[in-house]
């Protein structure tokens, strides 16, 4: 089963984390587990490369992905942060909804 856990300040995303396999097919073949590594590094290359994020501490191995979003003064870039981060959540959840079997979500607010 993949785990995504969303850990929120103040109402703001503070950390990602995306871990295992779903387990919906063969290695090559499991499009929930595609679907969600997709999204997920789309998204994060997109914060690092298009939006200009370095300060994400992230870690990406087999089966895990991790990265923080630290708070940032420029305003600018908060929102373009927020609207990749939404665009994230919203996909998770459609997948969740889909594939609820393969993939647990859980949103932890501090």
């Amino acid at each position: 089963m993949i785990s995504v856990k969303i850990s929120k300040k103040n109402n703001e995303t503070h950390e990602i984390i995306v871990s295992g396999h779903a387990g919906f097919a063969d290695q090559g073949e499991d499009i929930v587990c595609a679907a969600v590594s997709v999204l997920t590094i789309s998204i994060l290359n997109g914060l690092t490369e298009i939006v200009g994020r370095k300060d994400l501490n992230e870690m990406v191995e087999e089966g895990y992905v991790r990265f923080t979003i630290p708070e940032i003064s420029d305003e600018k870039m908060k929102m373009k942060t927020d609207t990749l981060i939404s665009t994230l959540l919203l996909g998770i959840r459609g997948i969740t909804e889909a594939y609820g079997d393969y993939i647990q979500f859980e949103e932890e607010y501090k």
